[in-house]
């Protein structure tokens, strides 16, 4: 058997793997696809686009707000109680907004109750990579595991809007923002009551309310986080408006997305198949450097097709990254900290991504290799960072 096929059949092998991350798949496709549904029903509801954009952008900020409060709850009480209880809100919450958009589909009272749902998501992915070290002794196969973790989310960025595309257009949005939320309830239920999620006991933590922000390391990787979001934030955009310019329709913008999807996939499985000797610190450098000079590649792309050929060697370093970015906040979390830190990682993402959109919009009416080559710019800033913070990234740099 080859020496990737080993790695992946040794983290098969391990306990409660199998069952992680069947869940996590479960507990995560929603995550990707509920704001997805949301924004097409509530353009359905109001009639208009702006409306449904206000709707979304306020889930996305309710959301990045409110996920490491519940990261912290759970550092503090364990993960069952605070994951089961935000489960539930957050079925309350999604009733509501269904409820509201059929009764009176008013943009504020919209918005309110996504409010409500962004800040009631459980943080169903900070818990899982922080249960990886409770479940797996190894170091090789946590990494493994990591990877893995990371392809899952790859997945999920894919099947979700599929799924909602294909729910909707049967049924309407409705359903599929109420699909969402059954299967985002049963899978974080499941999740919390799994023997590991059970089990796993918070580290004490220290009286500090920074948390793991008064760790540099933490922070580091939290400018990292915000810059490699505001990458994508660009290209999301950059996609549609190239598409668009070329007479292929904006959807098809969806297309070099997808496809940059699909060469993070196989990054993640290449990586996460192998033992690495350089230190996480150091890879992450090479890694964003490498990245940027992935994402350069779209600067050349003349049409569509091309562009679409040439997203698959840029996004290979995606997985990577986002790999080594798990591994580094694994060590640089101060001790009670662990799943608040994940949590912060995915605040500091969507803020990114938020950012991204605003340069991808002011940059709106360049050429295209301008908008690409901006895109690549954060990476190149993200290695420079990452450079710059080497030493809070080292052990020592755990923070106190």
């Amino acid at each position: 058997m080859s020496a990737p096929a080993t790695a992946y059949v040794r983290l098969w092998r391990q306990r409660w793997v199998p069952s992680l991350l069947l869940v996590g798949v479960c507990a995560r496709v929603p995550l990707q696809a509920y704001v997805f549904a949301v924004l097409l029903l509530a353009a359905e509801r109001t009639g208009s686009y702006p409306a449904a954009g206000v709707v979304t952008a306020v889930l996305d900020v309710a959301y990045a707000a409110g996920v490491p409060v519940h990261g912290r709850l759970v550092d503090r009480f364990g993960q069952t109680r605070p994951l089961t209880a935000a489960a539930c809100v957050n079925a309350v919450a999604f009733t509501g907004l269904l409820v509201t958009a059929h009764l009176g589909p008013a943009t504020g009272a919209l918005a309110g109750w996504a409010a409500a749902v962004g800040l009631s998501l459980p943080p169903v992915a900070a818990a899982a990579r922080a249960l990886w070290s409770h479940v797996i002794d190894d170091d090789a196969v946590r990494r493994t595991a990591l990877a893995v973790d990371a392809m899952v989310l790859d997945v999920a960025l894919v099947a979700g809007p599929l799924l909602v595309t294909v729910v909707s257009a049967a049924f309407g949005p409705a359903w599929a923002v109420g699909g969402c939320a059954a299967v985002l309830l049963g899978g974080t239920v499941w999740f919390s009551t799994l023997p590991p999620s059970r089990s796993w006991t918070p580290a004490r933590r220290g009286a500090s309310l920074a948390g793991p922000l008064r760790s540099p390391g933490v922070v580091v990787l939290l400018t990292v986080s915000v810059l490699t979001g505001a990458l994508l934030g660009v290209l999301r955009l950059g996609f549609v408006e190239f598409a668009g310019e070329r007479s292929d329709g904006p959807a098809s913008g969806g297309l070099a997305l997808a496809a940059f999807g699909v060469g993070s996939l196989i990054g993640g499985l290449l990586y996460g198949s192998r033992s690495w000797r350089a230190d996480a610190a150091v890879r992450m450098r090479v890694i964003l450097a490498g990245y940027g000079c992935g994402v350069g590649l779209l600067t050349l792309a003349p049409n569509v097709p091309t562009l679409v050929a040439l997203c698959v060697p840029a996004g290979l370093l995606l997985a990577p990254m986002v790999i080594c970015n798990f591994e580094l906040i694994g060590r640089c979390a101060p001790e009670g900290t662990l799943t608040e830190a994940f949590a912060w990682g995915i605040t500091a993402t969507f803020t990114g991504s938020a950012l991204g959109n605003l340069v991808a919009g002011a940059l709106a009416g360049t050429p295209s290799a301008v908008v690409f080559a901006a895109a690549a710019g954060f990476a190149v800033l993200a290695a420079v960072v990452a450079t710059a913070g080497a030493a809070a990234l080292q052990p020592s740099g755990k923070g106190s």
